[in-house]
Formats: C-alpha cells, structure tokens, sequence
C-alpha cells in the first residue's frame, strides 16, 4: 500500500553531511516502491533546480532567516507540506517538526544521529568535554535548557532510530525507554558515483580526512602529526567554524604547502578524492556511526580511526583498519607510519573492510528495516 511521508531535514544538498546524504537517497528509494514523498529543509539558496534533480518536491526555507520568524516559517511549511501526510519522518528540526504534528496531528518517527545539545554547548564554548562526560556532568540553566530543546520532541514521537548501538545507550539515558528505539545501521551504496577530480601533482604520499572543521573532529591533533612525516600531504575536505585557526596552524607550522583545505565537497568529489587517498584518517573524540568510514571501505581505502562512539562498530582493529584510542598522538603517528610502509598490511585491510561492509552495512538491508519501522508505526496510527 503507497502511503505519504513528508522528510524533514535540516541540511539537503548542496549542503554536506549525514542528513543531506541519507536524506535525498532514501527519498528516492521510497518513491520507487511507489510512495508520495515531500521535503521540507533549511537551505542557503532558494534556487537550486530541485525540479531538474528531484521527482518529488522540495520545500526549502532561508536558513539565514531571523530565528523566531523562521522557527514560524518552518512550522507553517511542514503543516503545509505535510497536511496529507500520513507520516513525518524528521532528521532535524525536531521541535519545529514537533510543534506542527500537533497541529496538523500527524506521527512523526525521529532519526537521531548525535546529541544537539552537546554539539551546541561545544559550539558555545558552554562545555569542553566529551559527548559521555555531558551525559553525567554537573548542568548549568542554559545547558539543561539545551537538553529540554532535544528530549522533549522524542517524548512525543511514536519511534527514535538511531544508527548504532552507541547511540541507543546514549538516548536512552535521555529517559527514552528502550523499546521506542531501534538501531538501524547506517549502509552504504555498493556502486558510488565518482565525479572526476584531480590534486596537485605531488611525489609523496596523501593522507585525507573528511569531516565539519569542529573541535571534536580533531583536525588540528592530525594536522600537527604532519611534521612528524615530511614526504606527506594532508588533504582536508569540509567546512566549519574551525576552518580560518587551522588554516593559521597550518601555517604557523611551515605546512601549509603540504596541508591542503578543499572546503565542502559533493558527495561524488569525495568518493573520488577517497579513491586517489593513500590513508584515510579519521581522528575524531566523537561520531554516531561515520558514514564517511563505510565509503572509505568501499573505495579501496586503508583507515585509520578513533575508538569514539560508534566507530568500533564499522572498524575492527587489524582486520578492517586501525582503530587507536581517542586523543592518543603517538598511536596515531605509529598507525599511519603502519599504512604508509606496509603494503601487506593494507592490501589485508582494503579486501578485509569491503567484505565486512558488503556484508554488514547493505543498503538493500538498510531500506528493507527502514521501511518495516516507517510502515508499522503508520499501522499503529
């Protein structure tokens, strides 16, 4: 039976991450199976086409709106968009979302894919530790005013997937009772488009690393290991908050010939960047489930990355890449001395990794739990 989902979004191509990836491709595979699908997102243009790309429509609302107005704005457009929905399933902009399923009384499954209000207290510089110690540490007003803006939106939602295990402990430490949760694993497309790029001819080896130019993301840690290898490059792909001070410490460091900032990038420039990389690193103190890991494997790529979060469910240590502990210089420095000298060792990983992902992270499996859980909770309306 074709049922009505509006997805809402916070971030939609052209922009970059989770969301604007999994978004428009789950959109497309839901309107194949003969689904009437609608997107309302946040977008720093208005133009961009949609038409041309997309076969359902996309509501897109001026991110740089005054926030109360757009707060407004963006209820009216989901009541709007969503009126004869019989489902909204929200991968951002949860209270907004939440605020017009009252409204127009209509469920809503939520997609959580990291904790808003430690993000924003990281962002503030109202909280300096880790995703874990916020979860138990001591809240100021604001903080805890940040955490009512994250957990009440899920009090109400029918259903919370999450895209690891890691998170689902997380979550539930909200107060969200453990059944309303379901893990449904991120999953990768066995066939990525790869767009045609090119780097500046270099005689060395090229490390790269994907991510948003944010403090837990680590760039600067893996920027400074340069020094330690003076016949490699570092490619950086993203953009952030962070982007001009590690521009500078680049710099200040005599690197910034061999440390290299492409900005944000589509989705087929990066799997075509990942394919030319020597070693992908990712040095983060936080993920959910890195997405960015699964597209590494399947490029061909030897990983090296950080036991954070969730990543120890996609990585296992010396079979699918090199996984070394948060925050850890010298581990870091020995891992990616390991790929750069080892080929034995990488060409074990690379067959390793895609077999793992091939088997644990199909995108056939993926959509086939998906839909199960979007459809029984229509069921249950």
């Amino acid at each position: 039976m074709p049922f009505n989902i509006c997805l809402v979004t916070g971030i939609f191509p052209p922009d970059i991450g989770g969301p604007a990836s999994y978004v428009p491709t789950i959109a497309l595979d839901l309107q194949k199976q003969g689904h009437t699908i609608n997107v309302v997102c946040l977008s720093d243009s208005l133009d961009h086409r949609d038409t041309d790309k997309y076969n359902f429509t996309v509501n897109r609302i001026p991110r740089k709106l005054f926030k109360p107005w757009r707060f407004a704005v963006t209820v009216y457009t989901i009541c709007k968009s969503a009126k004869d929905a019989d489902l909204l399933y929200v991968n951002g902009l949860n209270f907004e979302t939440m605020f017009a399923s009252w409204i127009i009384k209509t469920s809503t499954i939520h997609k959580i894919v990291g904790d808003f209000a430690w993000e924003r207290s990281q962002l503030k510089n109202w909280f300096q530790g880790s995703l874990d110690e916020y979860q138990i540490a001591p809240k100021s007003f604001a903080l805890k005013f940040l955490d009512w803006i994250r957990s009440t939106p899920l009090n109400y939602t029918q259903k919370i997937i999450v895209p690891s295990k890691y998170l689902q402990k997380i979550v539930e430490g909200w107060g969200i009772k453990s059944d309303k949760i379901s893990v449904i694993y991120n999953a990768i497309e066995v066939t990525q488009e790869s767009k045609p790029v090119e780097l500046p001819s270099f005689s060395g080896k090229t490390i790269l690393t994907v991510g948003r130019l944010v403090s837990w993301k680590g760039i600067d840690g893996l920027i400074k290991i340069m020094l330690d290898f003076p016949t490699v490059r570092l490619v950086i792909i993203g953009e952030g908050p962070l982007r001009k001070s590690l521009e500078d410490m680049a710099c200040r460091l005599d690197l910034d010939e061999r440390v290299l900032f492409l900005g944000g990038l589509s989705k087929s420039e990066v799997f075509a960047y990942l394919q030319l990389a020597d070693v992908f690193v990712l040095n983060s103190s936080y993920e959910g489930l890195p997405h960015v890991v699964l597209e590494a494997m399947i490029a061909g790529t030897p990983i090296v990355a950080t036991d954070a979060g969730g990543t120890k469910e996609v990585i296992s240590n010396e079979k699918t890449g090199l996984l070394i502990p948060v925050g850890d210089a010298n581990a870091l420095r020995v891992a990616i001395e390991r790929l750069l000298n080892d080929s034995n060792l990488v060409e074990d990983l690379i067959a390793s990794a895609r077999d793992y992902c091939l088997s644990s992270f199909s995108y056939s499996a993926m959509m086939v739990s998906l839909e199960e859980t979007l459809f029984s909770k229509i069921g249950d309306k």
